[in-house]
């Protein structure tokens, strides 16, 4: 609670803690539900494997196939066919997306490991810091501004700002994700999402805002969230 001998500086620098503290927190709340699925990756290399293994007995007509899970005995995977594919080509784009989706996990356990460190250091900074001390707040409020976590105003530039027009993508559940396309953008995303929709990105790399449109996404939407901000830090850096 602020007191009354708390400058609006200091109350403007708590505030920026505060909801970075959130935005950390929902971060690492959305990669552990991304990390704990990591079984339905290795499903796509089974589905890949058994496509090549029973090529001769699908009929090439077939859209979906039922074919024994050789990792439990007694079970069955259901597999999609692209039938204006091969079998083998189909296999082969199932192979593709589990290499994707391995390497987007190994980025997205990276991210839960910085994510953890960062919200280690902010909540160290914001329990030591003491908003009386005019230099300290200071001091902080030039990290945070530096962290992107304050927004400076440009003053007199001549330069139109960018329109801020996010990529929009859909999760196999319908729920929509936006991706910043810059540094506006990803500013843009960051200050005018609904403070309970799930925020994504790589930390300590140079990447877009990934803001998933929905306070309870299910873990399939985490999933291929999480890979979509894992694969565009690898593009953009």
């Amino acid at each position: 609670m602020l007191t009354e001998n708390v400058t609006e500086e200091a109350a403007t620098v708590q505030r920026a803690i505060e909801r970075q503290l959130h935005h950390t927190r929902k971060q690492i709340e959305a990669l552990e539900k991304a990390v704990q699925k990591v079984g339905d990756y290795e499903a796509l290399q089974v589905k890949g494997t058994l496509l090549k293994t029973y090529a001769s007995q699908i009929p090439a007509d077939l859209g979906y196939v039922k074919l024994p899970d050789y990792r439990h005995e007694g079970f069955e995977i259901g597999i999609y066919i692209d039938r204006s594919k091969s079998l083998m080509a189909n296999a082969e784009d199932y192979f593709h997306e589990y290499r994707r989706a391995k390497r987007g996990l190994a980025t997205v356990q990276e991210n839960l490991t910085a994510a953890k460190q960062a919200l280690a250091q902010q909540v160290e900074r914001q329990e030591t810091l003491d908003v009386t001390d005019v230099q300290q707040v200071e001091q902080v409020k030039q990290q945070l501004i530096d962290e992107g976590a304050i927004k400076t105003k440009v003053l007199h530039s001549s330069k139109k700002p960018e329109p801020a027009h996010p990529r929009r993508f859909y999760t196999t559940d319908g729920v929509l994700v936006e991706v910043g396309k810059s540094d506006q953008q990803n500013d843009h995303l960051s200050l005018t999402a609904n403070p309970n929709f799930y925020w994504m990105h790589v930390a300590e790399l140079p990447g877009s805002h990934v803001v998933i449109h929905s306070d309870h996404p299910s873990d399939r939407d985490l999933q291929e969230a999480a890979v979509l901000t894992a694969t565009i830090v690898r593009v953009a850096s």
